[in-house]
């Protein structure tokens, strides 16, 4: 991580007041929500104003937001149609007056640091990528790439199957260029092992040459490949750790659990049903869900088109209590058992507005959904119960026969639960027992 904060030469003095330094994002056609700037890339934190994104990139256009949502925001390049080449660094501009985006001709894997303090951004493609079967399998969208670091050396840990693996080189956009072992069925057992650098299947003499290592076990792999002063690999020194064993780990109280399987990482997530549910972007920004009925909950929320959200249990420990989807999803549009008890995706709808949301985990699978309702405006009145809200001198106030009342404002935070309830002008969510009621206050 060092290395990549010092390749992106944090300690320059920032170029522009108004730039966001909490956030940035990638969009365009190249990547997987295409021109949605409600829907783009969210890059990652790494320190330093520094921001960096892993990932697949089509063939096509793409440039950097620096606000979601905000087209205004635009980071951009030099020149119309870039096309950028890994390892090569080249300046951002904001909001100056053109639309000059960067250009992938090349689908496939490629990590981007941005560099917000001085306006630099760096690309770079793997180095080496891991398929077959040990892997994800025989695919050039699903492998597992390789990133060398900024002094150009290469080593990976993580998991790996039993099973062929087969090492792609060179960007790994095609199958070969690759390395090969020096035997068909070279077990990649602990200790050094030989790699032959390799353009095709077969060598001048029509033999075939495109010998594929073998993982010799399921397990946990740490892998440091060795240079030639020419830059290619000539070998690679392997350890072998044991895979995670889940029998007899799991340990909690009896109760009901919320469980995902990440099967691209081979993650098992586990959470209990919570007893308290909220939905919101932060911790500091987020809305209870009512209990309504045992491990369900339902509410009206005011929710915005274009804020990413989650559910949470716990709003002081927000992403360890997370609940989220394995990608974005609109709750607006139907039932939705894409719930895990994990920090990842988000919920969204398409607009703005006030939503029924209900949340049920009393069956196997848990659900998740959000209608719109309307809501009357300045001032609402239940003629069927003698419960009536208004605004008076600064204060919204509820009278008749009621057990409970909540003041939340637009953004879904509540700000009280007591009559009469001090506000600073504007519209508020009232909700009084089970009954919702829009107020503006003036």
């Amino acid at each position: 991580m060092l290395s990549l904060l010092l390749l992106a030469g944090i300690f320059a003095v920032p170029v522009r007041g108004e730039i966001n330094y909490l956030r940035l994002y990638l969009v365009g056609e190249a990547t997987p929500a295409g021109w949605n700037e409600n829907l783009p890339e969210e890059m990652v934190a790494i320190g330093g104003d520094c921001f960096l994104w892993d990932g697949w990139l089509g063939t096509g256009e793409f440039k950097f937001l620096n606000t979601r949502g905000d087209w205004g925001s635009s980071l951009v390049t030099s020149s119309q149609g870039l096309v950028f080449e890994s390892g090569v660094r080249y300046d951002l501009y904001y909001q100056n007056g053109t639309d000059n985006k960067f250009v992938n001709n090349t689908p496939g894997y490629v990590r981007i640091v941005v560099d917000l303090r001085n306006m630099k951004v760096n690309f770079r493609r793997p180095t080496l990528a891991f398929t077959g079967p040990a892997a994800y399998g025989w695919s050039l969208e699903d492998i597992i790439p390789v990133f060398a670091d900024d002094e150009g050396r290469v080593s990976w840990s993580g998991q790996l199957r039993r099973g062929e693996l087969k090492i792609l080189a060179d960007g790994a956009t095609d199958w070969h260029p690759c390395y090969n072992a020096p035997e068909d069925g070279d077990e990649l057992s602990t200790g050094g092992h030989a790699m032959i650098y390799n353009t095709t299947e077969y060598d001048g003499g029509g033999n075939y040459a495109d010998f594929k290592y073998v993982v010799p076990t399921d397990g946990f792999y740490t892998m440091v490949f060795k240079n030639h002063d020419g830059g290619r690999f000539y070998g690679v020194d392997v350890e072998i750790g044991e895979e995670p064993d889940l029998v007899g780990g799991f340990r909690s109280r009896p109760g009901r659990y919320l469980a995902a399987v990440d099967r691209a990482d081979r993650r098992v997530h586990f959470g209990p049903v919570p007893s308290r549910l909220y939905i919101g972007v932060s911790g500091a920004d987020c809305a209870e869900i009512q209990p309504s009925g045992v491990n369900a909950f339902s509410s009206m929320v005011a929710l915005k088109r274009g804020e990413y959200y989650k559910l949470s249990s716990n709003p002081s420990a927000w992403e360890a209590s997370a609940i989220s989807p394995n990608t974005d999803t609109d709750i607006s549009s139907g039932v939705t058992s894409n719930l895990a008890p994990m920090h990842g995706y988000s919920y969204v709808v398409p607009e703005d507005g006030n939503y029924r949301v209900t949340a049920d985990f009393s069956g196997s699978v848990a659900t998740l959904s959000a209608h719109k309702e309307s809501v009357s405006a300045m001032e609402v009145v239940e003629s069927a119960s003698s419960v009536s809200v208004t605004s008076r001198h600064g204060s919204i106030v509820a009278e008749g026969d009621y057990s409970s009342v909540a003041v939340y404002d637009v953004s879904g935070r509540m700000v009280g639960n007591s009559s009469p309830c001090p506000v600073t002008p504007g519209t508020y969510i009232v909700k009084v027992d089970d009954r919702i009621f829009k107020i503006t206050a003036r």
